[in-house]
């Protein structure tokens, strides 16, 4: 038998019986330890069920109310200002007029940037006036092949004919200021503020075709790719005939007015009169 000086707190010090022995009543206490043990897991196994039990209540209610709708916020007015580059319409896969005039639109863009920049810095005349006579080259060139190719087009095809009316005028007020500035000094004291001017005019007229009058021809009936191989070959013949004539020394301010078909380039000539500098 198991000596009764045991140590506080173990087995033996609890036993009831001093006769019996300390491996029955080690057993003993370990089996009722276990019993509480699987008691407590039982309890917590219980609750979890009823949690679970209680959750698919909840779940019809939802469904029945349907999804969430998504609430749209308030509109936001465009931060960025319409310019040439952000509302530039996208590039087709087969290229078409609206692309290439487009292209057109971008590089007169980047060329008033340009002459802006020299402006500021005061750059030498010759310098200035050889900018301004490549701008003004490039959107004659550039209102031309729209005259007399995509307006012509457009109309047939029944695109807005105010919107048309508005591109024919906004054309004219270009050409006016263009005429100036082919026959004027880069030492006037308005030269500079005519080339802004007309930028201003061009950026303008350039973000309502971008807006309004391209996408209308695109979802138009209109045989764009065809349309883009007519004006290239056309601009083609513009460039030549201004090249040539700058090398036998024509004014081509006069010349281009008498070379192109378009209305407004036919009276051009009485309605701006050009001054020789």
């Amino acid at each position: 038998m198991a000596d009764d000086k045991t140590k506080r707190g173990s087995p033996d010090s609890k036993r009831l019986n001093k006769g019996e022995a300390y491996e029955l009543a080690y057993a003993r206490k370990k089996a009722k330890a276990g019993t509480s043990a699987k008691r407590a897991g039982a309890a917590k196994t219980a609750r979890t069920r009823s949690a679970s039990a209680r959750a698919p209540a909840a779940t019809p209610a939802r469904s029945r109310l349907g999804p969430k709708a998504a609430v749209r916020g308030a509109p936001h007015p465009p931060t960025a200002k319409k310019t040439t580059e952000n509302t530039a319409p996208r590039t087709m896969k087969a290229a078409d007029a609206v692309d290439l005039l487009t292209d057109d639109h971008l590089q007169v863009s980047a060329l008033f940037k340009q002459y802006e920049k020299l402006a500021k810095k005061k750059a030498p005349a010759d310098q200035r006036r050889t900018l301004a006579a490549t701008i003004c080259s490039l959107l004659k060139a550039h209102t031309t092949v729209e005259e007399e190719i995509l307006y012509p087009a457009a109309r047939k095809a029944r695109i807005d004919a105010a919107l048309l009316d508005e591109a024919d005028i906004e054309h004219a007020s270009a050409k006016e200021l263009i005429a100036q500035i082919e026959s004027g000094n880069p030492g006037d004291d308005h030269y500079d503020a005519r080339v802004k001017v007309l930028g201003e005019y061009i950026t303008h007229h350039v973000v309502e075709e971008h807006t309004e009058m391209f996408p209308k021809c695109r979802r138009a009936s209109m045989d764009l790719v065809a349309l883009r191989v007519r004006m290239e070959a056309r601009k083609a013949e513009l460039e030549t005939g201004e090249a040539a004539m700058v090398e036998e020394g024509v004014p081509v301010p006069m010349a281009v007015s008498a070379e192109s078909a378009g209305i407004l380039s036919r009276i051009s000539g009485s309605l701006f009169p050009v001054r020789n500098p």
